[in-house]
C-alpha cells in the first residue's frame, strides 16, 4: 500500500494493489468492489482489467453507469 497526499485539500489517500494471487491463481478487485478471476497469470488478469475498463467506458458513453 502506498500513501499519496493531495496538496490542495491536505487529504491523504491510500493506493492498494488490486491484484492478488491465491492458490496459484490471480484475481483483481474493481473500484466497485467486484472480485474478478481466477486467471492463470497476472498479465492475463491485467489484460482482463483493461477490457473491463474499456467496457465500462463504452457503456458510459451510452448513458449507462455501473
Amino acid at each position: 500500500m502506498t500513501r499519496k497526499s493531495d496538496g490542495e485539500s491536505a487529504k491523504t489517500f491510500f493506493q492498494m494493489d488490486r491484484f492478488v494471487q491465491m492458490n496459484g491463481q490471480w484475481f483483481y478487485t474493481t473500484r466497485e468492489g467486484e472480485e474478478r478471476g481466477p486467471f492463470d497469470s497476472r498479465s492475463e488478469a491485467e489484460g482482463d482489467l483493461i477490457d473491463y475498463i474499456r467496457h465500462l467506458n463504452h457503456m458510459e458513453s451510452y448513458g449507462f453507469k455501473k
